[in-house]
């Protein structure tokens, strides 16, 4: 989404390359991974990356108001309810696409929004390995809110795990 960033990525990018990442990934958990991995990141400036997390904001705070319950209460079947449900999930990912804006620039477009931690371990793997195997661009980081590495770690410990033993949690 940054021209020259992306001139760079492909100019340097061959299948050779791509195979040896791909490999190296799917190595790490022998099919774990059963969906196709893109053969490029995407760059995302600054503005870009501010529309996409207002997005986020905004559904957030539309989910954290008080009368979103009762508006959603019958949409879950009886029958599917989670006993002792706290009334609002701990972890949200969301996945956008990208799409012309009409005025030649670019917007995000929430294509789904899941409750579920499924990829937040392969949100640490993917760039490792990418990274291993490509050169990536100074300045950028797949982290959001002024997280690195460790403390997104410890973030999700403490969402997931709690004070609880880890051989306890589903």
């Amino acid at each position: 989404m940054i021209p020259d960033i992306r001139r760079r990525y492909n100019e340097a990018f061959t299948p050779e390359r791509y195979r040896a990442f791909l490999d190296d990934l799917h190595g790490r958990h022998p099919g774990a991974i059963e969906f196709r991995v893109a053969e490029t990141p995407v760059f995302a400036d600054g503005d870009f990356l501010r529309k996409m997390t207002d997005t986020c904001d905004s559904i957030v705070d539309l989910i954290l108001d008080p009368g979103f319950r009762d508006l959603t209460e019958r949409a879950i079947p009886d029958t599917d309810k989670v006993p002792d449900d706290h009334g609002h999930p701990h972890i949200l990912t969301f996945d956008f696409g990208v799409c012309t804006d009409g005025e030649g620039g670019l917007s995000p477009r929430l294509i789904e929004m899941q409750g579920f931690p499924t990829l937040f371990g392969f949100q640490v793997l993917l760039p490792e390995v990418m990274a291993a195997h490509f050169d990536m661009p100074e300045g950028f980081s797949h982290y959001l809110g002024g997280l690195d590495r460790d403390s997104y770690l410890s973030l999700l410990r403490e969402v997931i795990v709690g004070d609880c033993d880890p051989e306890e949690v589903v």
